[in-house]
C-alpha cells in the first residue's frame, strides 16, 4: 500500500509542477493606477475584475482586493477582454474617467464610456503566453485505521484567455485502497475549447478520458461538439448551459469495447461571496442519453465548495455522483457517489 501511495504522490507532484509552472514566471512593470472614493491612489498591477471586485498586485501590499463600489475610475494601459453586464464583450485598454464611478474604455479609435458597476469580468491578455494563464491545484488525503482504508484525491485546473475564445485543461483523481480489494480508481481529464459570439452565444469543442472502475468503466475515450449560451452573468452569479453530440470508446472490466454516439445536456453554476470569509462555489451537471444503445443514460453531478484561509490559499469540500442506468458489466453498480475535503491554491 505504501509503494502505491508513494506513487499516487509522485503522480501528484508532476502535475502540480506543470499546472504552478506559470507561478514563477518574472513580472514586469506595475504601472497600473485605482482611484478610490476616499482619496486615495493605488499603484499596481490589475490582475483581472470579477465579481464586483479589482484584483490590484501590489510591491509591498501583496494583491489588493478591491470592491468596485470603493473605485472613483482606474487606468490601465495593457489591453483586456471586458465582459459588461449586457452581454457586450470589448477589447482594448482602459482609461480613466471625469465622472465619478465610470472608467473610458479604448477600443481602437473609439472611447466608450462604461459604469464601473456594469462591469462583470476583465481579463488582461498579455504578450507572454504563460501570463495568460489561471488555474487552481488541490490534494487531499485521508486514512482510516480501522477499515484500513486509504484515499487519496487531487483536481486541478490551468485556464488560457485571449480576446474572443477560452481554452482549459482540468483534471481530477480519486484513489481508494483497501487491505484485500482491488483498487477503486475514479479519474476524469478533459480539454474543453470555447468561442464566444455576441449576444453570450458560444461554440464548444472538447474531449478527454474517464474511468470509474467501480462503475465497471476501464477507459473512456470521447470527443464532442455543443452549441450554448449563457443565462447569467453578474457580479455575483454565472451560469451557462449548452447542448452538443460527441463520440466515445468504452472498454469494461470484462474487456469487451464499445463504441458509441451520444447527446450531451451541460449545465453549469457557480456563486461567489467576497465577504470574509470568502466563499466560491462551483456545480455542474451533465446528461448524456446514448443514440446508439437504447434506454441507456449516464449522468455527472458535482458540487465543490472552497473557503480561501489566507492568499489564496483554501481549503475545499467535493460532492459528487455519477450514473450510468446500463454499464457494461453487468455485474457493476450503476451510481458511485462520495465527499472529499481538499487543500488548494488558486491563482
Amino acid at each position: 500500500m505504501i509503494i502505491r501511495i508513494k506513487k499516487y504522490i509522485a503522480g501528484t507532484l508532476v502535475f502540480l509542477a506543470f499546472t504552478l509552472f506559470p507561478l514563477f514566471s518574472i513580472a514586469g512593470p506595475k504601472t497600473d493606477t485605482v482611484y478610490l472614493y476616499n482619496g486615495d491612489r493605488i499603484t499596481g498591477e490589475i490582475k483581472r475584475l470579477e465579481y464586483g471586485i479589482l484584483f490590484l498586485k501590489t510591491d509591498g501590499l501583496g494583491t489588493l482586493k478591491i470592491e468596485f463600489d470603493r473605485i472613483k475610475t482606474f487606468y490601465s494601459k495593457d489591453q483586456f477582454v471586458v465582459l459588461v453586464s449586457n452581454g457586450l464583450r470589448f477589447f482594448g485598454s482602459i482609461d480613466t474617467s471625469g465622472t465619478p464611478g465610470y472608467v473610458n474604455l479604448k477600443v481602437k479609435s473609439f472611447t466608450i464610456p462604461e459604469p464601473i458597476s456594469k462591469l462583470v469580468e476583465i481579463y488582461p491578455v498579455k504578450n507572454a503566453f504563460w501570463k495568460r494563464l489561471d488555474g487552481a491545484i488541490d490534494v487531499g488525503y485521508s486514512y482510516t485505521k480501522a477499515s484500513t482504508i486509504s484515499q487519496l484525491n487531487f483536481s486541478g485546473n490551468v485556464d488560457y484567455r485571449v480576446q474572443k475564445s477560452f481554452t482549459q485543461i482540468k483534471g481530477s483523481a480519486i484513489f481508494t485502497d483497501q487491505q484485500d480489494r482491488d483498487r477503486i480508481r475514479n479519474q476524469d481529464y478533459s480539454l474543453g475549447y470555447s468561442r464566444f459570439f455576441k449576444k453570450r452565444w458560444f461554440a464548444t469543442a472538447f474531449g478527454g478520458m474517464q474511468q470509474n472502475t467501480e462503475l465497471g468503466n476501464i477507459y473512456r475515450f470521447y470527443g464532442g461538439l455543443g452549441y450554448g449560451k449563457d443565462l447569467i452573468h453578474n457580479n455575483r452569479n454565472v451560469m451557462d448551459a449548452a447542448i452538443g453530440i460527441m463520440v466515445s470508446t468504452e472498454k469494461s472490466q470484462t474487456d469487451s469495447i464499445i463504441q458509441s454516439v451520444e447527446g450531451v445536456f451541460q449545465w453549469n453554476y457557480r456563486i461567489f461571496k467576497f465577504n470574509d470569509p470568502e466563499i466560491d462555489i462551483t456545480s455542474y451537471f451533465n446528461a448524456i442519453p446514448s443514440f446508439t444503445s437504447a434506454g441507456r443514460i449516464r449522468m455527472e453531478f458535482q458540487v465543490k465548495g472552497k473557503i480561501e484561509l489566507f492568499n489564496d490559499f483554501y481549503i475545499g469540500l467535493t460532492l459528487w455522483d455519477n450514473y450510468d442506468s446500463k454499464p457494461l458489466d453487468v455485474n457493476s453498480e450503476t451510481n458511485d457517489w462520495g465527499v472529499t475535503t481538499s487543500f488548494g491554491y488558486s491563482w
